[in-house]
């Protein structure tokens, strides 16, 4: 597909932010930035990567797995997640997930 229009939408714990962007689709994987972040959707894995100047953080959906790494010294965090949703068709993918008592969701439109 290439160069496509993304709508993002992010609910976090006490944040909400929803904007329009430019990003790849190659291959079933998203890649674009959001502010100094690279983000990284393997739609075929359910995979969601975070890679800032510096942490990587890693999550698998489909493992009900987040893993952390600490770039410049190379720790590694494994954390539990729940995924409470998931939805991952053609041109949309939404994740509603926890970690201990905090939920998230993210939602991202090819448009």
């Amino acid at each position: 597909m290439g160069k496509v229009n993304l709508n993002v939408k992010y609910c976090l714990i006490n944040k909400e932010d929803e904007y329009n962007i430019k990003g790849i689709y190659q291959n079933n994987i998203i890649k674009f930035f959001d502010k100094d972040n690279k983000m990284i959707i393997d739609k075929t894995n359910s995979i969601l990567t975070r890679i800032t100047n510096n942490e990587k953080i890693e999550f698998n959906f489909l493992k009900n797995t987040c893993l952390i790494t600490d770039l410049k010294d190379n720790i590694k965090v494994n954390l539990e997640i729940n995924v409470l949703e998931l939805i991952n068709e053609d041109n949309y993918f939404l994740v509603n997930y926890a970690i201990e008592n905090n939920k998230f969701k993210l939602i991202i439109k090819i448009i």
